[in-house]
């Protein structure tokens, strides 16, 4: 899972400073590096919403990144369902797998339901909670951030998160 791309997003990389590249071009191309570094050719990606900002972008940049791809949509994600379907086998608003609830923006605690929820949309941060035990906030490990500001712009492994050997400060 990987969420937040921002593929030909103008200002991305003045809203989010940690991300890599000079040039937006620059920024798409690692993009697409990070991605092919670790997905093969057989492996399900759900990319969780804020895709691209212009329809050349997919054809320029999510088409060479390689798997089987699934989206959820984000709130950015304005072009037709049909034109996101030549990319992706499949477009969800929300998905359940393996006692998981994947969407873009995180799910409201109440509505989780026993499970955990890997989300994107808040980029550098992370959905917290109050620990009285401390006396301070901690990550909520209900929540896993799947932006690509968390993860380095590298989609995590689902089998990972669900064996507890995913790493990173995005992965609890």
């Amino acid at each position: 899972m990987i969420s937040d791309l921002h593929l030909d997003h103008k200002k991305i990389l003045e809203f989010c400073p940690n991300r890599v590249g000079t040039s937006l071009e620059e920024h798409n191309e690692w993009l697409v590096s990070q991605w092919n570094s670790v997905v093969k050719k057989r492996v399900q990606v759900y990319v969780l919403g804020d895709v691209a900002f212009s329809q050349e972008s997919l054809d320029k940049y999510l088409s060479r990144m390689i798997g089987i791809k699934h989206m959820v949509r984000g709130n950015h994600d304005k072009f037709d369902t049909a034109l996101y379907l030549k990319y992706f086998k499949n477009v969800y608003g929300l998905v359940k797998k393996r006692g998981f609830w994947m969407s873009h923006a995180p799910i409201h605690p109440q509505e989780l339901r026993g499970k955990r929820n890997i989300h994107g949309h808040v980029h550098n941060n992370s959905v917290s909670r109050w620990n009285p035990a401390i006396n301070n906030w901690e990550l909520d490990p209900n929540y896993i951030n799947a932006c690509v500001d968390a993860c380095n712009g590298i989609p995590i492994c689902l089998a990972r998160i669900v064996t507890g050997k995913q790493i990173g400060r995005a992965h609890v």
